[in-house]
């Protein structure tokens, strides 16, 4: 008979996706406040970093699929976060710039993120929070190998 607990126990999977479910749960009731949920941060973070990228560019740097990018940045662009406006050199293509208003929550929202990976690493001395970085990292450069280019140019590029 399988040991299904034994299994979740000895998994890296299991507990980094557990993570990011109760992080994500978390993450969600700090950003409660601030009308943006998890998943629109990157993009206000991304777009802010640099204005005037392509949807295909935002989804590969965000490193979510186009689908799920298209609707994030509809949501996004009614709440007034980011515009899109007409590619000058390519007049079929949309690119995509933060507003004032993603420019005035920032702040804040980096307090929040801030914050919350302080709550993360509370217990952690620096060495500890050092290597754990590191180590994700390896992970992280493992799994990309293993996946490949995927077609995303920059995906969960630091």
């Amino acid at each position: 008979m399988i040991d299904f607990r034994k299994r979740r126990l000895d998994s890296l999977g299991f507990r980094v996706a557990r993570l990011f479910r109760i992080n994500g749960c978390l993450l969600e009731k700090k950003l409660a406040g601030s009308g943006l949920t998890m998943g629109q941060v990157p993009y206000i973070q991304i777009t802010l970093e640099k204005g005037g990228q392509t949807q295909d560019q935002l989804a590969a740097r965000a490193c979510v699929n186009r689908a799920a990018t298209a609707r994030t940045l509809k949501t996004l662009e009614k709440l007034d976060f980011v515009v899109r406006k007409e590619n000058p050199k390519n007049r079929r293509q949309k690119l995509v710039y933060p507003t004032d208003k993603a420019r005035e929550v920032l702040p804040h929202l980096l307090g929040i993120l801030d914050e919350h990976d302080d709550m993360m690493f509370n217990d952690f001395s620096t060495e500890e929070k050092e290597l754990l970085l590191r180590l994700l990292d390896r992970v992280i450069g493992t799994v990309k190998t293993e996946l490949g280019s995927c077609g995303k140019e920059s995906c969960y590029e630091r």
